[in-house]
């Protein structure tokens, strides 16, 4: 493993990690309907999961299926919550990121994958802030 790439993995296991921590804090408690069928960020999150898994173990099937699975989220019409141009730039950008992950996955580049999927999850944070700012 180069040195990049032990470094990216770090970066992309403590970025995991505080999301996955900061998403708890915010959840309320599950209902038996937000079981039947999983809001399109609960998807997200499932398939970005999926996504770091496949980087952990160098499985890049699922980093690709992973990165298909983002990309479809955004397609959902739920996600569609804000018109801002804010908002539209954060979504195109989510997109962008994502076909970056899926063409390094393509190209077994596991240091591009690994910083492709920290920049998309920056992306996620900082969309994120800016939606907790518009409320």
């Amino acid at each position: 493993m180069t040195p990049l790439t032990r470094s990216a993995c770090w970066i992309v296991v403590a970025l995991a990690s505080a999301l996955v921590g900061v998403g708890r804090a915010d959840d309320k408690k599950p209902t038996a309907d937000d079981d039947k069928k999983p809001t399109v960020m609960r998807r997200k999150l499932a398939h970005a999961q999926k996504v770091l898994e496949g980087l952990a173990v160098n499985d890049f099937d699922k980093i690709r299926t992973g990165s298909d699975g983002l990309i479809a989220c955004v397609q959902d019409e739920t996600w569609k919550i804000n018109q801002t141009e804010t908002y539209l730039l954060y979504s195109n950008e989510f997109v962008r990121r994502a076909e970056r992950l899926k063409k390094a996955a393509k190209d077994k580049n596991t240091d591009a994958a690994a910083l492709a999927y920290v920049d998309l999850t920056l992306t996620c944070v900082r969309c994120h802030q800016y939606l907790r700012d518009e409320r």
